[in-house]
């Protein structure tokens, strides 16, 4: 299993791909058979290539990432709540919960979008 250093190692590679709208490191932290649900319950990204290209789409969408709480990991799992800005639409906040496997490599993503929570901060 991997270590707390090495999952947060992991998911602060994460956030900088994903700030950089670096699809190609983005992917290379998933696992071959991993599933990406964004947002939870309404969309499912199941293997890479699903993953890529949810990703490429994304990437053309400006916006930055602003990490707003700590990374807390139990086990082999890990959560980190982020502020979304885009400038077209108001800012809002997700909360991304990963799983890791042996090789730290993502399982499973799950992001849980919410516009209101950022009014709260």
């Amino acid at each position: 299993m991997p270590t707390r250093r090495e999952i947060c190692a992991a998911v602060e590679a994460y956030l900088e791909h994903l700030g950089n709208h670096d699809v190609d490191g983005l992917v290379g932290l998933f696992a071959e058979n991993a599933v990406q649900h964004e947002p939870l319950g309404v969309h499912s990204y199941r293997g890479l290539e699903e993953i890529r290209a949810f990703d490429e789409r994304n990437a053309q969408v400006a916006f930055d990432v602003t990490r707003i709480g700590p990374i807390t990991v139990t086990g082999k799992h890990a959560a980190v709540q982020l502020r979304i800005h885009t400038g077209l639409i108001p800012d809002f906040a997700t909360t991304d919960v990963f799983e890791f496997d042996d090789r730290c490599r993502i399982v499973s993503l799950e992001v849980i979008l919410d516009p209101e929570a950022v009014d709260l901060l």
